[in-house]
């Protein structure tokens, strides 16, 4: 069935009751403890900033793995550590 013209309902929208429960609560807790809501804002903050620094490093080192790929076999090959054996493994479709 396909709908050629929108459908509104008559009905107001109230929003989510969860939502509103937590928005309550997080109000609560912001003018009985600002001290404790500061302190998980900065671990948050640190968290992020943690987190961003782990997903650069580990880019980084995907750019540079491949770039050493790329110089020692030319990118015809792709090496594959298994128990602690580095081996060439081809990137070539078999023939």
């Amino acid at each position: 069935m396909l709908v050629e013209h929108s459908i509104e309902l008559d009905l107001p929208n109230r929003g989510s009751r969860l939502a509103g429960l937590i928005a309550i609560t997080m109000d609560i807790v912001k003018r009985r403890a600002p001290f404790v809501t500061n302190v998980i804002g900065v671990a948050v903050a640190q968290w992020r900033t943690l987190d961003l620094q782990i997903s650069r490093a580990r880019a980084h080192h995907r750019r540079n793995r491949e770039a050493i790929e790329n110089d020692f076999f030319g990118g015809e090959y792709k090496l594959a550590s298994k128990n602690d054996d580095d081996l060439p493994i081809s990137r070539a479709a078999p023939k």
